[in-house]
């Protein structure tokens, strides 16, 4: 009776154990995945900000700003044109209130809004609030499509965010962009962009991922988030899922675990 009553307590041990062990796996997959779905939506939302901190300084060069200091070489507006936007070594604080220190450099082909234009931005010590910002950022435009709107290819090699707590994020990514509305003023902030394509890279604890926009990213100018469009993402093998919403303004998305377990996420620059 009492080997049977050690062989029972023994098996029901096991299997707490075992049952421990396999939640505990469990649990650091969930987390995988929730660190690659926030390291991602930060990423896009850094680079999706260059590109409007270079819009800006094209459509204003400086005028009636302190801070950044807007270069442009030549002078007489021909191209190709080289544009330096500095925020120098103390930073210029954003409406957003985003302090941005060092330099986005652009160069530019041609202006943007005629077919086969390439706009380029590299970085010198660029930081946003303290994360460091690396890469290569490449727009070009490819033509119109059948509904008459401008499109764009937008690619990111040797993306690198190293955040103030010394994690690092890397990743490159190839995108398509679709200016739906706002093409037919001079104005910037009606403008509305639909974005497909996808990704790969390591999010801050040394996992591979890739991802792949399933349901066009929604990004409107006035709205410094993307508003709506689904992606996929995939790592350790497993997929989830990354929706933006319903086209509410806000920092929110909601990730899908493979399990159906769902979990909302904020978008910010640091980790």
């Amino acid at each position: 009776m009492k080997i049977m009553k050690w062989l029972t307590a023994t098996a029901l041990a096991l299997t707490v154990l075992f049952t421990a062990c396999k939640k505990e796996d469990n649990d650091t997959i969930q987390s995988e995945q929730l660190v690659a779905a926030e390291d991602q939506t930060s990423a896009n939302d850094v680079y999706e900000d260059v590109d409007e901190q270079v819009d800006e300084a094209i459509e204003t060069r400086g005028a009636g700003e302190d801070c950044p200091t807007i270069t442009i070489s030549p002078a007489d507006g021909s191209y190709p044109r080289l544009m330096t936007i500095d925020f120098g070594t103390t930073g210029c604080t954003g409406l957003d209130g985003r302090i941005r220190t060092g330099q986005i450099v652009v160069n530019l082909t041609d202006t943007l809004t005629n077919t086969g234009a390439v706009r380029t931005a590299t970085f010198v010590d660029f930081h946003v609030d303290g994360a460091h910002i690396e890469g290569t950022r490449t727009l070009t435009n490819v033509g119109t499509d059948a509904n008459g709107h401008s499109t764009f290819t937008r690619t990111v090699t040797g993306g690198k965010i190293t955040y103030p707590n010394g994690k690092v994020t890397s990743w490159e990514a190839n995108h398509n962009l679709t200016l739906v509305e706002g093409g037919d003023t001079h104005v910037l902030l009606d403008n509305v962009w639909e974005v497909t394509g996808g990704a790969t890279g390591v999010n801050r604890n040394g996992k591979a991922f890739t991802t792949e926009i399933t349901t066009p990213l929604v990004r409107k100018r006035s709205c410094r988030w993307v508003v709506s469009g689904v992606k996929s993402m995939t790592i350790d093998g497993k997929t989830l899922t990354i929706d933006y919403g319903d086209g509410t303004c806000d920092r929110k998305a909601t990730v899908t675990g493979p399990n159906g377990n769902s979990r909302e996420i904020l978008i910010r620059w640091w980790q």
